[in-house]
């Protein structure tokens, strides 16, 4: 206790100097918090954005269709999907299914021409599975054929509104080119890339029409009811289920790529973090080597009064956690006040999406997830780096001699 007592006023003895350490020490630790929180909320978004717009839980195709999936295989298709349909409705845990048509299609105003992906969606149970209804911000939600869905993001590419005229051309599974002048019903904004830029949504039987495949889906979409934990043996329950003709993937499964650049982000945004830390770390040598070097006389006398090598390392050691965790309470107290806004009020783009040249009130908020474990954790690592950092000046100056040190000037 003594030590601890001794190390604390020495620490507000250097006021200016402990507190510039300490900030040095806040500013990474209040970075890396902010940038995890950030990161959590980026991949916990498209997640979301990923089951509720785009694959459902979990996807089922014609068997071989996956490994070509880029290519649109449109002879590798479900043929059958309303006896499909029925029979993946019957196994428990699942909640709801819904059939899409994907293809590629090139989207035209009259005058510019852009490539994007054909999507037909069944309109009533599209609404059970996905949350594209609610994604509208403009205009309605489909209710008929000859109508289309396009992204904000999109609309403003093509400079469109709400009940413009678009053409859809295609070249269907005969070969044969197709054109159809459909109308925009409404504008999406869903955060999903795929659906926000390079897609145009459309009622299923005139995604068939368009392509000439009659009574055909590209894939069906399942949503489970039951622990997401349980999507592996619902998953093998439905494969037993319908037979070999099919292969079926979870969301995840489908998504691996953009899994491990998730994971690449979440790696150089703690490395900034880190990069900040380690200065801070650099700073704390600086300061304790000063700190040493000024008293090495008051080692002398230390060691003379009869305190142990162990005893003043001791003491400086817990100078530098005192530091260190002034510097971390302060750089975590930040870092959460950061991430609650993060997570609660978020970063509101809608002024960046809002530049397209149609008055619509456009509305995308980012937010971010804190992970509690994640704060402790950098706490700690702040509180540990100012502690070992501390005992490459200290222990070089407590092996000196009592005589020694009491002559040093």
């Amino acid at each position: 206790m003594k030590l601890i007592v001794m190390a604390g006023r020495n620490v507000f003895r250097h006021t200016r100097r402990s507190v510039i350490t300490a900030l040095a020490i806040s500013v990474g630790l209040t970075a890396m918090i902010a940038m995890d929180t950030l990161m959590n909320g980026a991949d916990k978004m498209g997640m979301r954005n990923i089951v509720e717009f785009e694959t459902g839980q979990l996807e089922i195709f014609a068997k071989g269709y996956y490994r070509e999936e880029g290519a649109f295989p449109l002879d590798t298709v479900i043929k059958q999907p309303d006896s499909l349909a029925a029979i993946v409705r019957k196994i428990p845990g699942v909640k709801a299914v819904t059939g899409r048509l994907k293809f590629p299609s090139r989207l035209s105003n009259g005058v510019d021409e852009l490539p994007v992906i054909g999507i037909g969606i069944d309109l009533q149970s599209e609404k059970t599975v996905f949350e594209t209804p609610r994604a509208v911000i403009a205009g309605a939600f489909l209710d008929g054929p000859d109508q289309v869905l396009i992204g904000a993001e999109l609309a403003g590419d093509l400079k469109v509104k709400v009940d413009d005229i678009l053409t859809v051309l295609v070249r269907d599974r005969n070969g044969t080119y197709n054109a159809f002048d459909l109308e925009v019903r409404g504008l999406l904004i869903t955060g999903h890339p795929l659906l926000d830029r390079n897609a145009v949504l459309m009622d299923l039987e005139t995604a068939r029409n368009l392509m000439a495949m009659p009574g055909r889906i590209t894939e069906l979409c399942v949503m489970t009811a039951d622990n997401p934990k349980r999507i592996a043996a619902i998953k093998t329950e439905i494969l037993s289920r319908i037979g070999p003709g099919y292969e079926i993937y979870a969301w995840d499964e489908l998504n691996a790529a953009i899994f491990r650049i998730m994971g690449i982000k979440r790696f150089f945004g703690f490395l900034v973090g880190l990069a900040v830390l380690i200065i801070a770390a650099i700073g704390i040598i600086n300061t304790m080597l000063m700190a040493v070097m000024e008293r090495v006389p008051e080692i002398g006398t230390l060691k003379a009064l009869g305190f142990s090598n162990r005893a003043i390392i001791m003491m400086f050691l817990y100078e530098g956690g005192l530091i260190g965790a002034i510097g971390s309470a302060v750089g975590t107290f930040f870092g959460l006040m950061i991430s609650i806004y993060l997570s609660t009020v978020g970063l509101d783009f809608s002024r960046k999406l809002g530049g397209a040249d149609f008055n619509i009130p456009m509305k995308m908020v980012f937010r971010g997830e804190i992970n509690p474990a994640t704060v402790l954790l950098v706490f700690a690592f702040g509180v540990a780096v100012s502690v070992l950092v501390t005992l490459l000046p200290v222990r070089r100056a407590a092996k000196l001699e009592p005589a020694d040190a009491l002559r040093h000037v």
